[in-house]
């Protein structure tokens, strides 16, 4: 399916993997983006897609001069139309020249085209610091639809610049000095960050996290098939294009706690922790948040520590600023009244 606007373009692609899209072009217009993150990248998109197979995958590629511009990652699903991604990005948004509104207006066209019952658009997680929202109320303008506000979501993080210019930087806070010296005091104390780990390397992880909240109103996702087949795509992805991180802290030879995070552009986030609950006393998982500090520290390039979305009150004992999310609706105008 081809729609053109002007000298704008667009395209239905069949996949997110389509060849018609060079993985050298994804990156170009990610690294446009305002909003430059794993969650969008082709790797971890195509990982989610894989282990969540709902709807129609809807990729819409805007031209211009026959020049890719946009990329608006959709898929469909009951008439309505969503970024991929939704439901395990902390973050997601148009790539490429955001700002141009014609571009996204003929994305948002071209989709809703596409999407036979069209009911509207659900765009989950657009940071408020990417100009997309400004582009996405010209679009609906154009269009015939009302932008609605859907809710917003804290994303607490450190910057880590300003983090080392105060008096007590956040991997230096006595909590978590305090439970490190504990357990190296009272027996072996040791941390692995694993840059390429495998399917077999994350069932431990699984199993602990299940453990963690098996006792609590919020069983672990990882009681799900689909959801640990998932980690485990992203985790392979991850390995292959070198941005995910494995953590293990072993205190005598116990793993006591584990986390499955990511450093991309500039930024290590916090994604999914866990910690054997047998050990809560001696607060593994701070210990966890001090040794991923320390090494948010040490990666070349990084200047943030990222607690992703969520608003735990833990997140701001360390924060030094926070990102807000918000999710847009763009819904067809009613008829007005006569």
């Amino acid at each position: 399916m081809v729609t053109a606007r002007a000298c704008l373009a667009a395209r239905v692609l069949p996949g997110l993997g389509d060849p018609s899209l060079p993985a050298a072009q994804w990156r170009a217009l990610l690294g446009r983006s305002d909003t430059r993150e794993v969650f969008l990248t082709r790797e971890w998109l195509d990982a989610w897609r894989r282990s969540h197979p709902r709807g129609r995958v809807l990729p819409v590629l805007v031209l211009r001069d026959g020049v890719p511009v946009l990329l608006a990652p959709f898929f469909a699903e009951e008439g309505m139309v969503f970024f991929c991604g939704v439901g395990g990005a902390d973050y997601l948004d148009l790539l490429g020249d955001v700002t141009d509104t014609g571009a996204v207006t003929t994305a948002l066209a071209t989709a809703r085209a596409a999407t036979a019952g069209f009911v509207g658009f659900r765009l989950h997680h657009v940071p408020d610091d990417s100009r997309t929202a400004d582009s996405l109320s010209g679009a609906a303008t154009v269009l015939g639809l009302d932008l609605v506000d859907e809710g917003t979501l804290a994303a607490p993080y450190v910057d880590l610049a300003a983090d080392a210019r105060s008096q007590r930087p956040a991997a230096h806070r006595r909590s978590l000095v305090r439970h490190e010296r504990g357990l190296r005091r009272d027996g072996e104390l040791s941390v692995v960050h694993d840059r390429t780990p495998t399917a077999i390397d994350l069932e431990p992880f699984f199993a602990q996290h299940v453990q963690r909240w098996a006792d609590t109103s919020y069983p672990s996702a990882f009681t799900a098939p689909g959801r640990r087949a998932f980690f485990r795509a992203v985790a392979a992805a991850g390995a292959a294009q070198g941005w995910v991180v494995f953590t293990t802290v072993r205190w005598n030879g116990t793993a006591v706690a584990f986390h499955l995070g990511f450093d991309f552009a500039g930024s290590l986030l916090w994604y999914k922790p866990s910690f054997d609950p047998a050990y809560a006393a001696r607060s593994p998982g701070e210990v966890l948040l001090r040794q991923l500090l320390l090494l948010a520290r040490e990666i070349p390039g990084c200047t943030r520590f990222d607690f992703g979305i969520g608003d735990e009150a833990y997140k701001y004992r360390f924060a030094t600023g926070v990102r807000t999310v918000r999710t847009w609706g763009l819904y067809p105008l009613e008829p007005v009244a006569r």
